[in-house]
């Protein structure tokens, strides 16, 4: 078997592209935030056509469409629509959205248990610690939206940056 030498270009491009983009949206957190709101808007928009095509190739290919379809399509394009128009209040209504889902994320943990929690209580003592401390932590996003804005902004980064190193990973290997 023959191993292959050399740099993946493309892997390369696309890895230093995210990890620019991970710096950019690091940099400048609060901008980003409208324009990630402003892509968001665009995929409901997206999607909502995209739920219509499928829905009437479904009718063509068997005679049969969901008119379920149509109406999440129609909803996702509303949606998409008011979020491109509104884009300000869209930002601030997404870093309530997110605070709200880190209670409620650590309320549901706390009263789920793993299996490996199951097994060994100081396990189980630590989950429960992190859940109520990430209680205390969406009760102040849900109290100081910048605060939110910019953890959103970091998570963002993150994910960019940890695509980006496996691009960049994968060019090299």
């Amino acid at each position: 078997m023959q191993q292959k030498t050399g740099i993946r270009w493309s892997s390369l491009l696309i890895g230093v592209f995210f990890l620019i983009i991970g710096v950019f949206i690091i940099s400048f957190p609060e901008e980003n935030l409208f324009a990630i709101t402003w892509l968001i808007g665009i995929l409901f928009v997206i999607t909502g056509f995209i739920e219509i095509f499928v829905r009437r190739i479904m009718k063509q290919a068997t005679q049969k469409g969901s008119n379920l379809l149509i109406v999440l399509g129609i909803i996702n394009i509303i949606i998409g629509i008011l979020i491109l128009f509104n884009v300000v209040t869209s930002t601030t209504f997404i870093v309530y959205l997110f605070a709200i889902w880190f209670i409620i994320n650590a309320v549901l943990n706390m009263f789920t248990i793993t299996p490996a929690e199951g097994s060994n209580k100081r396990f189980h003592m630590v989950s429960i610690l992190l859940n109520i401390i990430e209680i205390i932590f969406g009760v102040i996003l849900l109290f100081n939206p910048l605060i939110a804005a910019v953890v959103i902004a970091v998570f963002m980064s993150a994910v960019f940056f940890i695509i980006g190193i496996t691009y960049l990973i994968d060019a090299l290997r």
